[in-house]
């Protein structure tokens, strides 16, 4: 490892570059998971620590207080892991920089997106990589890791959040005609689908505030019979109603509003190849109190904490950015680290629904 080859890179030019850009604005994790600094590197979250709160008890004078019961938690523990990303400039690349370098005085523009161009990327695909994770773990209540969607696969298993199994639901009927895909418009019920989750919920003693949905399932829900009468307040409507009536008459009826979740991501595999995913897996809506559903554990790095003299490094935010060369061959690189991971401690009150399935009980099995 040597220095950057780069002579517009330092400490100071790379950190205000990163201070002055905003990256991020369109990914929605941290919506539901905004960054919480953690001093470790392994989390424990006690699912079921945000429940309703229990009443106290009205007594008499100079009587003790009732002794209540802690409430009864499971825990969910692990490992953060690590995620990283790093690009090359390969000799070809840095004669192309020399040519631009030379050409500065009448186009430096050209020469700065070049320069800061992977700095870009290692940040971006930080942030990526946790829009996937969060998405993906809201959407299905796991998250399952390949070589196909993760080049640095860690592991064969599902991560589990640990939703309870009495709140993965599916279509309650006995016929599979009720799924959401059934082309025949009259033959899906969303809005009793939605309002057998909600009863439920009620019954459990928890609130629904909003139904996160993909867009394709959105579509699905507009064009069905029972949406179109119920949002447009006849039988004869043929228009599909908009998101805004959509959610006119589910706030009217006491119903969770819909919120659509609509978010892709470039994931290249270990040969290269480069495939835009949706985060959300599609089949899957997700019932919950509030938007706010935990936070994005973020620890610290070793690199930070223990810096190589030879890069220069940089932050923004939670991410840490390196620039170093190497000179056998000679190749200028760019690393983006971050040690982060989602922590869903509200699990418990949320209710994930299967709309390609069906039971007689409704329970996804």
């Amino acid at each position: 490892m040597e220095h950057t080859l780069l002579k517009e890179i330092n400490k100071k030019t790379m950190g205000t570059y990163l201070d002055e850009k905003d990256y991020g604005n369109e990914l929605l994790f941290l919506n539901f998971f905004p960054f919480k600094n953690t001093p470790f590197l392994s989390f424990e979250t006690l699912i079921g620590s945000q429940g309703n709160p229990v009443a106290a008890d009205i007594v008499t004078y100079d009587a003790s207080a009732p002794l209540k019961t802690r409430r009864t938690v499971s825990k969910l523990s692990g490992d953060i892991p690590p995620t990283r990303i790093k690009k090359k400039m390969s000799e070809i690349d840095l004669n192309t920089y020399n040519i631009l370098k030379a050409q500065a005085d009448n186009d430096s523009t050209k020469l700065l997106d070049f320069v800061f161009g992977d700095i870009d990327a290692c940040v971006e695909g930080c942030l990526a990589r946790l829009e996937w994770v969060g998405l993906q773990a809201l959407s299905q209540g796991y998250v399952t890791l390949t070589k196909a969607n993760n080049a640095g696969v860690i592991t064969a298993d599902n991560i589990d959040f640990q939703m309870l199994a009495s709140h993965k639901r599916v279509c309650k009927t006995a016929t599979s005609t009720r799924i959401w895909s059934n082309a025949t418009a009259g033959n899906p019920k969303p809005i009793t689908d939605i309002e057998v989750i909600q009863d439920l919920a009620i019954e459990q003693g928890r609130k629904l505030e909003y139904v996160l949905m993909g867009r394709s399932k959105w579509q699905e829900f507009r064009k069905t019979t029972e949406v179109i009468q119920a949002c447009k307040g006849t039988s004869t409507a043929v228009v599909k109603p908009t998101l805004a009536e959509a959610n006119d008459f589910m706030t009217a009826q006491g119903l969770p509003r819909i919120v659509i979740i609509d978010s892709y991501v470039d994931i290249e595999d270990p040969d290269h190849t480069i495939t835009s995913v949706n985060c959300w897996v599609q089949k899957y809506i997700l019932f919950v109190p509030f938007l706010k559903l935990g936070e994005t554990l973020s620890g610290p790095i070793a690199a930070e904490t223990n810096p190589p003299k030879q890069a220069v490094m940089a932050k923004k935010d939670q991410i840490l950015v390196q620039k170093y060369s190497t000179d056998d061959p000679v190749n200028e690189f760019t690393v983006g680290l971050i040690n982060a991971f989602p922590s869903w401690p509200t699990i418990d009150r949320c209710y994930r629904f299967d709309t390609l399935l069906y039971a007689a009980d409704g329970l996804d099995d």
